[in-house]
């Protein structure tokens, strides 16, 4: 009876901690944090750099920042260490063929996931 429970124990700590470090649940977390930046970022003067970014935005360790023509590129810590990974926030549809060394994956509204090649 004490093994079932502790495999119980086990495998839901397991999935408690899968989930919650999943990228869907950082992403939620994280959209507060998200939104203001892309509310600054959108709204700041196309011919100047973007606002400072900060060290964090939610869950998500600030790597860098590029302007996109309608948003911008957040380059963070969510994917595999050797690759370049980030989120790209865009008022028009970004493509999601590779474009250039990009390739975008939509999440939902005006986000999408990044992976730089």
């Amino acid at each position: 009876m004490g093994a079932v429970v502790g495999v119980v124990l086990i495998v839901g700590g397991g999935w408690f901690v899968l989930s919650y470090y999943s990228f869907e649940a950082r992403f939620q977390r994280s959209k507060p944090a998200l939104e203001a930046y892309a509310a600054l970022a959108v709204s700041s003067d196309p011919n100047k750099s973007l606002p400072t970014l900060p060290k964090r935005l939610g869950d998500f360790e600030a790597v860098g920042v590029e302007r996109l023509p309608h948003g911008f590129l957040f380059l963070c810590d969510y994917g595999h260490p050797l690759d370049e990974t980030g989120l790209a926030y865009s008022t028009e549809p970004l493509p999601l063929v590779p474009y250039e060394r990009d390739i975008f994956s939509h999440i939902e509204g005006n986000w999408y996931t990044l992976l730089r090649n």
